[in-house]
C-alpha cells in the first residue's frame, strides 16, 4: 500500500462560487417549472364545479318536466289545451306565470317557473339558479301555444354558468 499526498491547493469539491451558481440555476429552473404547472392546478377544480352545476340544472329540469303543461291542462295532459278556437279543446291559460301568493314549492305547472330564481339546496353553497319559460311552438313549426321553451341556468361559485334548454310539448 502506498500513501499519496496531494500537493497544497489541490483539494477536491466545489468552490463557493460554483455552489452559488448551481443554486441560482436550479432556482430559476424550478420557478419556470412551477409557473408552467400552476394554471393547471388552479383550474383543476373547475370540472367539479361544472359537473355539480350540470347535476343541479338537470335535477331542476326533471322537476319542471314532471309538472302539467298549463294551469288549465288536466292531470295526465289529455286533452291538451289549445288556442281557444271553436271546436278545439279548452283554451290554455292566458296568463303565463305563477298564480299570486303561490310558494315555489307549490308550483303545479310548467309556466309557474317563468323568471323564477329557484332556491338552491344547502349542499350547493355558492351556486345560483335562474329559470325562464316562454311559448316557443313556432320554433318547432307549431302554433305558439303548442310548446314552451324551458331554460335553466346554474352558475357555480367558480367557473362558467351551465345552461340547459328543452322544449315541453302540449300533450
Amino acid at each position: 500500500m502506498s500513501l499519496v499526498i496531494k500537493p497544497a491547493g489541490k483539494y477536491g469539491g466545489f468552490s463557493l462560487i460554483e455552489l452559488i451558481l448551481f443554486i441560482i440555476i436550479v432556482g430559476v429552473a424550478t420557478t419556470g417549472l412551477f409557473a408552467a404547472i400552476n394554471p393547471s392546478v388552479v383550474s383543476s377544480v373547475n370540472p367539479i364545479y361544472q359537473v355539480r352545476a350540470l347535476e343541479l340544472a338537470q335535477a331542476q329540469m326533471d322537476k319542471i318536466f314532471g309538472k302539467r303543461y298549463d294551469e288549465l291542462s288536466p292531470v295526465g295532459g289529455f286533452p291538451p289545451c289549445a288556442s281557444g278556437e271553436a271546436g278545439a279543446p279548452p283554451a290554455c291559460s292566458a296568463v303565463l306565470g305563477s298564480e299570486e301568493g303561490v310558494n315555489p314549492d307549490d308550483f303545479d305547472d310548467v309556466d309557474d317557473y317563468i323568471n323564477a330564481a329557484a332556491p338552491v339546496p344547502a349542499d350547493y353553497g355558492g351556486y345560483s339558479m335562474a329559470i325562464a319559460v316562454q311559448y316557443a311552438g313556432t320554433d318547432l313549426g307549431l302554433t305558439n301555444v303548442a310548446a314552451k321553451l324551458i331554460t335553466v341556468s346554474v352558475t357555480p361559485s367558480a367557473g362558467e354558468p351551465v345552461v340547459l334548454s328543452a322544449y315541453r310539448g302540449n300533450f
